[in-house]
């Protein structure tokens, strides 16, 4: 089985908020850089699925992400755990779109790459939360896809999927190839064996940029006017009276004077 694997890099989701800045044009979020950079959570649980239909059933598992900056060095940091080989398409113009252009470079690459019989992403990414590019790489695809997946499994040819709901999971069956987002429930990221590591630090990562055969421009639907920082603010008044049932009446004006209710 043939797997591409699509992995973004973030910054650490537990960094405290006051490690960050909003640029002076209101764009984006600038990290201090002492925020360590990661591979987003449910990105390591759609790995760990990856591997382990690999351990199973053979095949290849590819890496594939998208940067607007040389992100090879965590790129083969990711390859020790196992995958085969990782490709990045490294673009600043191609990376600075939003999740449906994101998904439409994506999609490029894995034309480009050529047959696989399934493409797994995180279920959103731990920076934005979107959860926009799995399913809108289906689209782009033409292949059937499922999101929120808790456990995959190959039987017969065929894909047997748990995805989660609201009040426990539900079993779906799906023919490969298709695409998968995957929740983290399941699937815990193994750690790296020295010999993956060595192996993986004989690998290269191959880069990729627009200017390559198949790879097209994008463009976002989104547009952004500002980003920033909301104002925190606190305010307290005490509701004064002589017994419990006057304050109740007391605080129930103050709220329907105020529209709360």
């Amino acid at each position: 089985m043939d797997i591409i694997v699509c992995v973004k890099r973030v910054p650490d989701p537990e960094a405290p908020a006051s490690l960050f800045r909003v640029d002076a044009a209101g764009q984006k979020l600038v990290p201090a850089r002492s925020v360590p950079r990661l591979t987003s959570t449910y990105d390591e649980s759609a790995l760990e699925a990856a591997l382990q239909l690999r351990d199973q059933h053979g095949g290849t598992i590819t890496l594939l992400s998208l940067a607007g900056e040389d992100v090879s060095e965590w790129l083969q940091e990711a390859l020790a755990t196992g995958a085969d080989e990782a490709i990045l398409v490294r673009d600043a113009d191609l990376a600075g779109g939003d999740s449906f252009a994101t998904a439409e470079a994506l999609a490029s690459a894995i034309r480009r790459i050529g047959a696989c019989d399934l493409v797994l992403c995180g279920r959103q990414a731990s920076d934005t939360d979107a959860g926009i590019v799995g399913p809108a790489l289906a689209e782009h695809l033409g292949l059937p896809s499922a999101s929120v997946v808790r456990k995959v499994e190959l039987q017969n040819g065929t894909l047997r999927l748990e995805r989660a709901i609201e009040d426990g999971y539900e079993v779906l069956e799906i023919q490969p190839p298709a695409v998968l987002t995957i929740t983290s429930e399941l699937y815990q990221l193994r750690y790296a064996t020295m010999a993956n590591i060595m192996a993986a630090s004989m690998k290269e990562v191959v880069v990729w940029t627009k200017a390559d055969p198949g790879l097209q421009e994008v463009s976002s639907r989104i547009r952004q006017r500002r980003l920033y920082q909301p104002q925190e603010r606190s305010e307290c008044e005490l509701v004064k009276a002589d017994t419990p049932h006057e304050a109740a009446v007391a605080l129930a004006q103050m709220l329907r004077a105020r529209g709360v209710i």
